[in-house]
């Protein structure tokens, strides 16, 4: 098996510095040229809302903060990944099947079944079938199956008289309000009630009854056609490979880069089709550690806020919880709560040096806890009864980071480099040997995940040594700005293992509400406010990609998927050059020039490289 491949540009060596009057000399070598993958999404719609400021340093993973704030879809359209161009249907679907597409969801490993409407050619159908996954055409249209009932369904408009529509089928997890929502929200589309859903507040098919080329009752469901209950919403995200138990659930879009879904009933070391599946070098399942996070401005070293706390991770249930106990300097970001003393727009000084704040994070749902004054709350409380506020927020499709985040190019918009081991001072002075991959977001800026290299009995392989003994834990993490915000980098300490006995440290709010307790919704806040936060100002961050020194590399040391590509590299065959500037332009789709100014002599260096060419019985192309 072999693991999917993204695959970049060429990567310019160095810029350009040529003046055309200077004499030149050429050398030939060879290099091969990758192509750029484009990808389109569609993303998730939650209401934005304006989180407490006391509780902005829980939001520290990978992604999370814009999804938060402004919502995916809304996230999704401002940053410039929602590719979608289709126009959203408001009328009825026309009266003529064309066919339909049966596929596997990119989110789920599901079926799901889309329907052509309207003037669609052969060709036309075959060219929009093969572009999904695992797909097959049928003349016929989408089938319910016996005993199921069709909702409606979410219709886009594909111009020129064509209509693409995908068969809602309704379940205990999907009335129809919530498939008209799905429709809308999720798959962008326009929703077109059917059957008992259909009434005046929603547009209705021809006759109140199934649309044309639906069978009402078929003799059980073709693939493509969402059914059951428990299940997400038909026609977006199914509940995954069954076998899964309804865990291993990505997000949608981009945010799946890094999060699993909000209905995901957690992740497992054997994910079925995950790139990373069983690779030792995923985060543990279920752990706790120390953390202090330092915020650094754009173009300094220093240190413009720092925050310190617990955060632990029961990542096999998609659950989390974040406890800070010190908060101290100016945070810059967006969508900030009521702060004392604000900075400008997007910033609030903080001076939290005792006080105990918890973040947890459960599948969808996200709780901020603030404790009583002189409760003597400490990291990792367990006592309800100390609790003074309860806020909650639904985070709909956007779960908790998955294990394996870094390790692959799995969701959109996103990319991975694996670049292998080195030596750094942890903790300021401790030598330690880390593995180390970057992973791209969707601002095309950069995380970079240093994983423990030795474990303390990597060698000693004492088969009686702590569990913990022998895993590659995470210690430091550098996170990007994504343009909002200053860039950080977060080191973990104090590293513990967490099993069921621990599970008190995630039901903190069931026992808050025995007592009587209630987490209010997040609209509820003083000044808080709803609607998507926005910021007229770009925040530049260090860790913006680099053409110069991004390369496409997806290395998870699977032992079941094997990673067979390729690495091109010029190394072996020599390249003299003594040049302080390059530049890279590429000719063709199979030739690419590199000009190089050697400023000793005052000469340019042309290197022209081509792809797939073979050379003639002297070593020389072709033409030369």
């Amino acid at each position: 098996m072999t693991t999917r491949e993204r695959t970049s540009p060429p990567l310019p060596l160095c810029r350009a510095m040529i003046a055309n009057t200077l004499p030149l000399t050429m050398k030939i070598t060879s290099l091969t040229l990758a192509v750029a993958s484009t990808t389109t999404y569609v993303a998730a719609r939650h209401p934005a809302v304006t989180v407490p400021a006391k509780f902005r340093a829980h939001l520290k993973c990978p992604y999370a903060e814009k999804w938060v704030q402004k919502g995916p879809e809304q996230a999704a359209r401002e940053l410039g990944l929602d590719g979608r161009s289709m126009r959203r249907l408001q009328a009825g679907l026309p009266d003529e099947v064309a066919g339909s597409c049966n596929f596997v969801n990119a989110f789920s490993g599901g079926m799901t079944c889309l329907q052509f409407n309207g003037a669609w050619t052969d060709e036309e159908r075959t060219a929009r079938c093969d572009t999904e996954n695992d797909s097959f055409y049928s003349d016929g249209g989408c089938v319910a199956g016996d005993g199921e009932e069709l909702g409606g369904w979410c219709t886009k408009d594909a111009g020129e008289g064509k209509v693409e529509a995908t068969a809602m089928i309704l379940s205990d997890m999907a009335d129809c309000s919530g498939s008209e929502m799905a429709c809308g929200s999720f798959m962008q589309g326009s929703f077109i009630a059917a059957g008992s859903c259909a009434s005046s507040d929603a547009p209705a098919a021809a006759g109140g009854g199934p649309p044309p080329g639906v069978v009402a009752d078929g003799g059980g469901p073709p693939p493509g056609v969402m059914t059951g209950g428990g299940a997400p919403p038909p026609g977006v995200m199914a509940g995954g490979d069954p076998s899964t138990g309804g865990k291993c659930i990505l997000a949608p879009g981009a945010i799946g880069a890094a999060h699993q879904a909000g209905f995901s009933k957690g992740y497992s070391k054997t994910c079925p089709g995950a790139h990373a599946e069983g690779s030792p070098y995923m985060w543990p399942l279920k752990w706790a550690a120390d953390y202090e996070n330092h915020a650094m401005a754009y173009g300094s070293d220093d240190v413009v806020y720092n925050s310190r706390g617990r955060t632990f991770y029961s990542l096999d249930r998609n659950w989390k919880r974040s406890d800070t106990n010190y908060a101290l300097g100016t945070l810059r970001t967006i969508g900030q709560g009521p702060c004392m003393d604000s900075i400008g727009t997007n910033s609030c000084l903080y001076n939290q040096t005792s006080e105990v704040t918890t973040m947890i994070h459960r599948e969808n749902m996200m709780y901020f806890i603030d404790y009583k004054e002189d409760s003597d709350a400490v990291l990792g409380e367990t006592d309800a009864s100390k609790i003074a506020n309860c806020s909650k927020l639904n985070l709909a499709v956007v779960g908790n980071i998955r294990p394996d985040w870094f390790l692959d190019s799995r969701g959109d918009d996103t990319d991975v480099q694996y670049l292998g081991d080195q030596h750094v001072f942890y903790d300021t002075k401790l030598p330690k040997l880390v593995k180390q991959w970057r992973k791209k977001d969707f601002a095309s800026q950069y995380f970079v995940m240093s994983m423990r290299g030795n474990p303390p009995n990597y060698l000693a392989k004492d088969p009686d040594a702590p569990e913990i003994d022998d895993i590659h834990l995470p210690l430091i993490l550098n996170i990007p700005g994504e343009g909002f915000g200053d860039d950080s980098i977060q080191v973990y300490r104090n590293h513990a293992l967490l099993d069921e006995d621990d599970d008190d440290l995630f039901l903190l709010i069931e026992n808050f509400e025995a007592l009587g307790g209630v987490c209010v919704d997040p609209s509820d806040f003083e000044g808080g406010g709803v609607g998507p936060p926005s910021t007229d100002e770009h925040i530049p961050s260090n860790l913006e990609v680099d053409p110069l020194s991004w390369v496409s590399n997806e290395v998870t040391f699977s032992p079941v998927w094997v990673n067979t590509k390729e690495v091109s590299s010029t190394m072996d065959k020599e390249v003299e050059t003594s040049t302080s500037a390059k530049t890279v332009i590429e000719a063709s789709e199979r030739v690419t020039v590199q000009a190089c100014l050697d400023e000793a002599s005052m000469m340019i260096d042309y290197s022209i490289h081509y792809r797939d060419m073979i050379p003639a019985g002297d070593g020389t192309l072709p033409w030369v």
